[in-house]
């Protein structure tokens, strides 16, 4: 990522090399109670501030690749909740 500042305008250049891989295939149990295997941890919002972990982390990858270069590895079984939550990945 290229930032480039003038005259109190911020221009951020992303890299369409960058590529970015979000590991979300754990069942959560060192959250338990509040996570369990049918939803993790990963697809909870856990700090209270209306995202999931999920979420938040492919929000902070935007800002340094593009979105179409961002790939969730999970489990097949959570391959729906990715889906409902990033509904603009890719689902292959």
């Amino acid at each position: 990522m290229q930032v480039y500042k003038a005259n109190n305008i911020v221009l951020i250049m992303i890299n369409e090399n960058n590529y970015c891989i979000i590991m979300a295939g754990g069942i959560g149990s060192r959250f338990w109670p509040l996570s369990r295997v049918k939803r993790p941890k990963q697809f909870i919002d856990i700090l209270g501030v209306g995202e999931t972990l999920l979420q938040m982390t492919f929000k902070r990858f935007e800002s340094i690749c593009p979105k179409e270069n961002i790939y969730v590895v999970t489990s097949r079984i959570y391959k729906e909740l990715v889906l409902e939550q990033l509904p603009m990945i890719n689902p292959d």
